[in-house]
């Protein structure tokens, strides 16, 4: 072929073969969701998945593979996502952190229970609100199916941290675009460092979502330690769609 941007003959495929090639461009994405409790609906930046709109065939493949998901009590779900492939971001809010919407979003958003893929923001300590570390312990246990969970850290912050301002500036401009590809990648610096701040994050999470108990006959006091999802550290990485 002279024009390696055309394949001219693909419509003359037998139908299997050509429905196997559309299946087999869904690939993995990281869709970004924000849930707006003042109007009670979910938004999105991440572009919706391409093979929706090549043709009318492929769409209709595709529509076997994603559905729209994340509707309210009030609005209807407008986001495609596929639990299999897709994974659930959800970032956190600029200026209240992980409040108590984001604590009850699977309660206030629906479909989220056959989640399979999660990711939401670690928060460096010198930002962190009080409650924040135990309502992301809350919102992980919420999804029934998640047995991973990405810690994503901010575009450019490495284990060591970045200027608490360019971290609280960098979040006012993520959504400048209409759409943007958010990759997750491993992160990359002092290894040792890296260690450090996971461990610094399971170790908050034990202080602040353990419980104490009293048992009254014998007057003892237990300790139970949160049981936390595996956890994996992430770099996010930002395009324009």
């Amino acid at each position: 072929m002279s024009d390696l941007d055309s394949f001219d003959v693909f419509p003359l495929l037998p139908a299997e073969l050509r429905l196997q090639i559309w299946r087999h461009t869904c690939h993995q994405r990281v869709v970004e969701v924000v849930y707006d409790c003042d109007n009670d609906r979910c938004t999105s930046s991440t572009a919706p998945p391409a093979i929706l709109h090549a043709c009318r065939e492929s769409r209709f493949e595709a529509l076997r593979i994603y559905r729209r998901s994340f509707g309210t009590r009030s609005h209807e779900p407008r986001t495609y996502f596929c639990p299999d492939l897709d994974t659930l971001y959800l970032p956190r809010p600029p200026f209240m952190g992980y409040d108590d919407a984001c604590r009850l979003f699977t309660e206030l958003v629906q479909g989220t229970d056959d989640t399979v893929n999660l990711a939401i923001d670690y928060v460096r300590p010198s930002i962190r609100r009080p409650w924040e570390t135990y309502n992301k312990y809350v919102l992980m246990q919420s999804f029934p199916k998640v047995k991973e969970v990405d810690l994503v850290l901010s575009t450019g912050e490495s284990a060591e941290g970045e200027d608490d301002h360019e971290h609280e500036h960098q979040h006012e401009h993520e959504h400048e675009h209409e759409h943007e590809d958010i990759g997750l990648v491993d992160p990359t610096g002092d290894l040792m460092a890296l260690c450090r701040l996971l461990s610094d994050v399971k170790e908050s999470f034990f202080h602040e979502a353990g419980s104490d108990y009293m048992i009254s006959d014998t007057k003892e006091e237990f300790y139970e330690q949160p049981i936390l999802p595996p956890l994996v550290l992430k770099s996010k990485v930002v395009s324009s769609h």
